[in-house]
């Protein structure tokens, strides 16, 4: 049997119809508010989830297990390898409809596939190369690298944009890359077809044609830390794991006024420029089930209702434009919702309230912005209980 945990104000995560008792109040409460709302209690369960993960990623889920138990003690996940028929299933970036397709055939053939975003993470394009860490690259220089016509680090693409870099006497460049697709080449290539399409007329591609290719990511890393001049496109993340370094972006600032405009360099170790960035995704909503997939966020620019500044707690210098980190990939949770089986739901609402993305936080991730993380709460069925006291208007 389920128990409910409260913390302060009541709050039940159950069914979709406990919030038309509560919105319908005069005057409706706003999202922020029912937000709130919805951080204040859980509803534990007994036994065991797995969740499949992808390895750049192992370790996250277990993070927000472990903020889990702290409330529900008999309530564990456990990763497993992807291609395991775990309930939940992390991608590493937006799941195509073939995705999932194939999760609802092999783990959810009685119940309904839940799919939302789970977290963010910066992109970047990553070397062995110590001394050029935050190393300035225009998207037509990544493309010339990234298509093998650069190989130098002196080469002018790069060379004039870093005049106080010594690039001279140094390895000369090895691209290396993975054999199965990767989200963070696809959210690349995406920002490099964007911006620099003369450059790259390759379009989005989830595979590079690497000088030397792997079979894993971690593998790639591994080998790049033995190779000097190594490049490859990777999470961030994992780059400062592995001890490479990354380049530094540009992200131009949108404006009405075309004198306003200003192109940004932006440091890949900024994380409150990562959240912004995190906000230059869009997304799709399926009207019949509530579903949402968030498209990769290039550019930098938060995209209208995606990105709230006060609620990011992003301090701005004055006079700095609002632009952040211009390669940001989207996790998602695919999660089978089965009649006998609340462990799968419970698991993803507590991964999209405020402490299961402050555990993810610690362990590399860029927590979704707060307009994107409070619609996951419906097709989640998070839900304010009808015992909850109604917040004074503001």
């Amino acid at each position: 049997m389920p128990r409910y945990v409260t913390r302060g104000i009541v709050l039940t995560l159950g069914l979709l119809a406990g919030t038309a008792s509560v919105t319908a109040c005069t005057p409706p409460m706003p999202p922020d508010v029912l937000a709130v709302f919805a951080e204040t209690q859980i509803t534990c369960e007994s036994g065991n989830v797995d969740v499949a993960v992808p390895e750049e990623f192992a370790g996250f889920m277990a993070s927000v297990g472990a903020s889990l138990a702290a409330t529900c003690p008999d309530q564990t996940v456990t990763e497993v390898p992807v291609g395991d028929p775990a309930p939940v299933l992390l991608t590493a970036g937006t799941p195509s409809a073939t995705d999932v397709a194939d999760f609802q055939a092999r783990v959810c053939a009685t119940g309904s596939a839940i799919e939302v975003p789970a977290f963010a993470y910066s992109v970047g394009l990553v070397f062995n190369a110590p001394g050029l860490e935050g190393l300035y690259f225009t998207p037509q220089a990544i493309a010339g690298v990234l298509s093998g016509k650069v190989t130098s680090w002196n080469d002018p693409l790069i060379a004039e944009a870093n005049p106080d870099y010594v690039l001279t006497d140094l390895p000369p460049m090895v691209l290396m890359a993975t054999e199965d697709p990767q989200a963070s080449v696809q959210v690349m290539t995406t920002w490099l077809d964007r911006l620099a399409p003369e450059s790259w007329s390759t379009g989005p591609v989830g595979v590079l044609d690497g000088s030397q290719r792997f079979a894993t990511l971690g593998e790639m890393l591994t080998e790049m830390g033995a190779v000097p001049g190594a490049i490859a496109v990777a999470p961030v993340s994992q780059a400062v794991l592995y001890g490479l370094g990354a380049a530094s972006l540009p992200a131009t600032s949108a404006d009405d006024d075309p004198a306003g405009v200003q192109t940004v360099f932006v440091s890949p170790d900024d994380s409150q420029l990562a959240k912004v960035g995190a906000g230059a995704t869009t997304l799709t909503v399926d009207e019949a089930t509530g579903n949402i997939a968030a498209a990769p966020a290039v550019g930098g620019v938060p995209a209208p209702g995606s990105f709230d500044l006060a609620a990011s707690k992003v301090v701005l210098a004055d006079g700095q434009p609002l632009v952040g980190w211009p390669t940001v990939a989207i996790a998602h949770l695919l999660v089978c919702d089965e009649a006998g089986n609340p462990l799968p739901l419970r698991f993803a609402q507590y991964a999209l309230r405020l402490a299961g993305q402050g555990s993810m936080e610690g362990v590399g991730a860029v927590a979704l912005p707060e307009p994107i993380r409070v619609k996951t709460f419906v097709p989640l069925r998070v839900t304010v209980s009808t015992d909850a006291p109604s917040p004074s208007p503001s």
